[in-house]
């Protein structure tokens, strides 16, 4: 029997259902799922493995202009998944084209992807990094017009149109991550596309990184879920200890903000938020792991983490 198997990278705006797919492929959530932008900030891979051969999937941040040493660090997390995936999914809502989904298909009309380029989205120049990696040959890429379910079917022709005007695609087709609408037309066309391979990881994988990654992911989409618009962006959770017990995984984790009043809110009256956010993320964990999970959580203040090289490199963004 042929065996297929390769790596997906699943590209896109911020908020357009990336991170969404990627739970309903793998059949488990891995990512971080939340309605705000830019949930997701490093690469996380998911596993499918099934009769067809196996499929790892890179879930990237959002394409975006960055602002701080932080979201240059996630646009070289996009460009590098250039280099490793044998297919690209280009995500995009169910809308006309703009100017951020017009500049990421531009990169990859490139023949090679700069991991950090200078780029210029609506005129402006970011230096992210002067290595460029060559990509030795066209790569399928399929453009997913996602959350075809919030429009009526004869709106969704316009737009697919649109896209391929823009570049030429190898598939082209409506999808819904949510309502799984399509899912398995995808992965059959998928399929056809990979190259003939002996899968990567054993067939039980779901994901090859490791728990603790994971572990803060789900903690930090907590605080997307449960607080405001300005705190989430910028919170980051560190995982301090992960200890596994025969009955019961203990996890102690801090979530770093910026501000001693983002501590304030976070921990709120009488802890409550605290709490609220704990248990929400115990749940997911345990589900994940599938054992009982004791977790702790503390806040520190790591002043403008987010603008400090070093603060980042601590923190695991290298």
């Amino acid at each position: 029997m042929i065996t297929k198997a390769g790596f997906i990278a699943i590209i896109g705006q911020p908020n357009v259902g990336k991170s969404t797919l990627l739970n309903q492929l793998v059949g488990m959530k891995l990512a971080g799922v939340s309605k705000k932008a830019q949930t997701t900030r490093q690469v996380i891979r998911g596993i499918l493995t099934e009769s067809r051969g196996q499929i790892v999937y890179l879930d990237t941040p959002g394409f975006h202009t960055p602002k701080d040493p932080l979201g240059k660090y996630m646009i070289r997390e996009v460009a590098k998944t250039f280099i490793d995936a044998d297919l690209f999914y280009f995500m995009v809502d169910p809308k006309l084209p703009g100017q951020m989904d017009l500049a990421l298909l531009d990169w990859l009309k490139t023949e090679s992807a700069a991991v950090g380029e200078k780029w210029k989205p609506g005129g402006k120049t970011t230096d992210l990094n002067k290595n460029q990696a060559k990509i030795p040959e066209k790569k399928p890429v399929f453009c997913l017009i996602n959350k075809c379910d919030t429009i009526e079917k004869h709106d969704v022709l316009p737009v697919m149109e649109t896209y391929q005007n823009k570049f030429p695609f190898d598939e082209c087709m409506p999808v819904s991550a949510l309502e799984k609408i399509n899912l398995d037309l995808l992965l059959e066309r998928t399929f056809s596309f990979l190259p003939e391979h002996e899968p990567y990881f054993p067939g039980d994988y779901t994901s090859d990184q490791p728990e603790r990654f994971l572990a803060a992911e789900l903690i930090r989409e907590k605080l997307f879920r449960f607080t405001g618009q300005e705190v989430p962006y910028s919170t980051t959770v560190g995982i301090e200890s992960f200890r596994e017990e025969e009955k019961i995984v203990r996890i102690e984790a801090v979530i770093y903000v910026e501000r001693e009043s983002q501590k304030a809110i976070l921990i709120g009256a009488r802890g409550e938020k605290m709490k609220q956010i704990g248990t929400a993320a115990r749940l997911d964990l345990e589900q994940m792991i599938g054992r009982k999970v004791f977790l702790q959580l503390w806040v520190k203040v790591l002043k403008n983490w987010k603008r400090d090289e070093k603060s980042l490199k601590r923190l695991g963004f290298e």
